[in-house]
């Protein structure tokens, strides 16, 4: 079976979550820092399993983003579409055969079922990343191949114009204040550890 993929948006979106749970990390170290070290009788204010549950959760949460994309998928060969949905645990089938008309729209592709006028199949380019573009062209050839009446509402495919472009500047902007923040969190871990030997 081939495979339409979903990757990672771009680059400094990567970039940014990586310097965000590095982050979270450092000011973990911080918060263990001022509990071990009793720093100005914090350490009994402190609901130390409630901000431990909590530094988790924002752990996990940066690594849902950064890994989300590979959660969805979609399979398909000359018979069946197969789409998954990881997270949920569901998958949608439906036969090549069925197919009566194709729509590829800026959210997505909407397959549809002889007399029936809501999509029978959705596969979206949009799922915590971007879809590849080679999937979706294999696809779309398939499809063609197939004689199924094909609408298409794009030139180039969505998420991968110069919306992407844009993305990539808002994250590398966000990338350097996380890198600024964390940088000034090192340097306070790394003075409290010098400070209490």
């Amino acid at each position: 079976m081939k495979r339409i993929k979903y990757y990672y948006s771009t680059m400094s979106r990567q970039v940014f979550l990586i310097l965000l749970m590095f982050l979270v990390l450092a000011r973990f170290v911080i918060f263990y820092e001022v509990i071990v070290f009793d720093i100005n009788n914090y350490a009994d204010s402190y609901n130390i399993g409630a901000s431990i549950l909590l530094y988790t959760v924002y752990l996990g949460t940066c690594l849902f983003f950064f890994f989300g994309h590979k959660f969805f998928y979609t399979d398909y060969n000359e018979t069946e579409i197969i789409y998954y949905n990881r997270i949920l645990r569901k998958k949608n089938i439906m036969r090549i055969e069925e197919i009566s008309k194709a729509i590829l729209g800026k959210r997505g592709i909407s397959l549809y079922a002889a007399n029936n006028e809501n999509a029978s199949l959705f596969i979206p380019f949009f799922r915590l990343g971007i879809v590849s573009p080679v999937g979706v062209d294999e696809f779309y050839k398939l499809l063609k191949t197939k004689n199924i009446s094909i609408e298409k509402k794009f030139t180039k495919l969505p998420g991968h114009g110069s919306s992407r472009k844009a993305f990539s500047l808002i994250y590398s902007c966000l990338a350097l204040l996380i890198l600024a923040s964390l940088t000034q969190s090192i340097a306070l871990a790394r003075a409290i550890f010098i400070g209490h030997p």
